[in-house]
C-alpha cells in the first residue's frame, strides 16, 4: 500500500519547492531576468522598503586588454564616461545619490545611486554615457588628469612601487604584469584615438551587464532600460582573453631604490588561479592560514606589515607575500627568521609546514565571513564577467573546500617558481 499524504503536507512540501527555487543559498531571491535585443543583460531585484536605488554596470573586459606601452588607456576611457567635475556632481547634487567608477584588469563598473524619484534619469544619464560617449581631446585629457593624478600619488608610495615591481618580475609582459591604471610614461602615449580603439573593442552591450536594486517598480524600469538602452550596439566580435603565457620568472631577487627613505619593502609572488578554477576557494583558504603564520612569526610592531594576497582574475592570477614598511631597510628584523635576498625561503618554509586542523578551520571561517560580505549585486555580476556556474554553486564551491584540498593546492603552490622584489629605502640603499 502507498502511503497517503495529505492535503495540507502536500501544500507545504510543494510551497518549500517553490520558495527554494527562488532563495539562493545566501537568502537573497533571485532577480528578475531580462535580456536586451542589443544583449545586454538586465537583473532586477526590487525592494519597496529602501531608501533609494542602486545600478551596477559592468563592462566584462578591463585593463587586461590594453595594448603594450599604452597601458592605462581603459581605466582612461572609463574616467572619460564622467570626465568632467559637474557630470559627477550631478549624482550627488540633483539625484540625491552618488557615483563611482571601478576599473580593473577584468572589468569596468559604473556603480551609481539616486533618489527613488530619480533613478530614471539616473538609468537615462548612465545609457547616455555608455551608449553614446563623448570621446575627444577634450574629454580625454580631462580623463588622462584624473588618472594621472592617481598614479602620480602612487608611485611615490614604496608600497606601490613593490607591488608593480613583483608583478612585472612574475609576468612580464603578460597583463597581469602591467600596472592596470598605467604609469606616467604610458600615459603620455595615450590620446582619444586610443580610448575610441578600446570603445569600440570592449563596449559592447552584449558585453555588458547591469544591475538594478531598491524601490523601483519592475515593469517601468524595464520599460526605461529598454528605451534608453536600447540604442547600445552589440560587438562586431567578441575579444577572447587569450594572451601568450609569461614565462618563468627570473631565479635570485631584484634589488631597487624605493620612491620612499628609509622604508623597505620585500615581495615574494607565485602563480595562481583563475576566478573560476575549481582550486579559488582553497587558494582563498590558504591565502589566510599562511598570513597567520607569517605573522607569528613577526617581530613585535610588525605584525600588521606582513601580508598575503591572492589575486585571481578571469586568467590565473598570483598569490604575493608582502613585508611593508621595514623601517632602517634591510637591517630591520622582519621575522625571527629575516628573509635574505636571493632567497625564497620564506615562501618555502610557510608552505612546507603541513596543515593543522585548527588553522583549517579559523581560515575557512575567516573566509566565509569576507565572501558573505558580498552584496548580491556583485555576486550575479561575478557569475557574468567570470563565467562562473552560478551564485549557489560558487558558495557550495566555499562550504564545501576541505582541508585535504588546501593542502593539495599548497603542495601544487610549492612547485611554483618564485618572483622576488626587494625595495631599499634610499638612506639605506646609501
Amino acid at each position: 500500500m502507498q502511503p497517503r499524504i495529505s492535503f495540507t503536507k502536500l501544500a507545504v512540501l510543494s510551497l518549500y519547492i517553490v520558495i527554494s527555487a527562488f532563495v539562493p543559498a545566501f537568502g537573497q531571491p533571485n532577480p528578475r531576468q531580462e535580456k536586451l535585443l542589443n544583449g545586454l543583460r538586465v537583473l532586477m531585484w526590487s525592494q519597496p522598503s529602501a531608501g533609494n536605488v542602486a545600478v551596477k554596470l559592468r563592462i566584462h573586459s578591463g585593463a587586461a586588454f590594453d595594448q603594450q606601452e599604452k597601458e592605462g588607456a581603459v581605466c582612461a576611457l572609463a574616467e572619460s564616461l564622467f570626465a568632467t567635475n559637474e557630470s559627477r556632481e550631478f549624482f550627488s547634487d540633483d539625484l540625491g545619490g552618488s557615483l563611482r567608477i571601478v576599473c580593473n584588469y577584468d572589468y569596468v563598473e559604473i556603480a551609481a545611486d539616486s533618489k527613488p524619484e530619480s533613478y530614471l534619469t539616473m538609468l537615462e544619464t548612465i545609457a547616455g554615457a555608455v551608449s553614446s560617449p563623448l570621446i575627444d581631446r577634450q574629454s580625454t585629457d580631462a580623463a588622462k588628469a584624473r588618472v594621472a593624478a592617481f598614479i602620480a600619488r602612487e608611485e611615490k608610495t614604496s608600497g606601490y612601487a613593490a607591488d608593480v615591481a613583483v608583478q612585472k618580475r612574475l609576468f612580464g609582459t603578460f597583463p597581469y604584469g602591467r600596472p592596470a591604471y598605467g604609469s606616467t610614461e604610458s600615459l603620455r602615449r595615450i590620446d582619444f584615438a586610443d580610448l575610441r580603439f578600446a570603445y569600440d573593442r570592449l563596449f559592447g552591450a552584449d558585453n555588458a551587464t547591469i544591475v538594478i536594486t531598491g524601490n523601483f517598480p519592475p515593469d517601468v524600469a524595464y520599460r526605461a532600460m529598454r528605451r534608453y538602452f536600447g540604442s547600445w550596439l552589440k560587438s562586431d566580435k567578441k575579444i577572447p582573453a587569450t594572451f601568450r603565457q609569461p614565462e618563468t620568472p627570473a631565479a635570485g631577487s631584484q634589488v631597487l631604490e624605493s620612491p620612499e627613505n628609509g622604508a623597505a619593502e620585500i615581495r615574494y609572488a607565485v602563480r595562481g588561479v583563475a576566478r573560476s578554477d575549481r582550486d579559488f576557494p582553497s587558494a582563498r583558504v590558504l591565502t589566510k592560514i599562511l598570513e597567520q603564520r607569517l605573522r607569528s612569526k613577526a617581530a613585535d610592531g610588525q605584525r600588521a606589515n606582513v601580508w598575503v594576497r591572492n589575486h585571481s582574475n578571469v586568467l590565473p592570477g598570483a598569490i604575493v607575500i608582502g613585508f611593508s614598511r621595514i623601517p632602517g631597510g634591510m637591517t630591520a628584523a622582519v621575522t625571527s627568521e629575516p628573509p635574505k635576498p636571493g632567497t625564497n625561503d620564506v615562501v618555502v618554509n610557510a608552505l612546507n609546514e603541513k596543515i593543522t586542523d585548527a588553522e583549517f578551520t579559523a581560515a575557512k571561517n575567516a573566509v566565509s565571513a569576507e565572501f558573505n560580505q558580498y552584496d548580491v549585486a556583485t555576486r550575479w555580476l561575478d557569475v557574468d564577467t567570470y563565467k562562473l556556474p552560478g551564485v549557489k554553486a560558487v558558495q557550495n564551491s566555499f562550504d564545501s573546500v576541505s582541508l585535504a584540498d588546501v593542502q593539495a593546492f599548497a603542495d601544487k603552490l610549492k612547485l611554483q617558481p618564485v618572483a622576488s622584489v626587494v625595495l631599499l629605502g634610499q638612506k639605506a640603499s646609501n
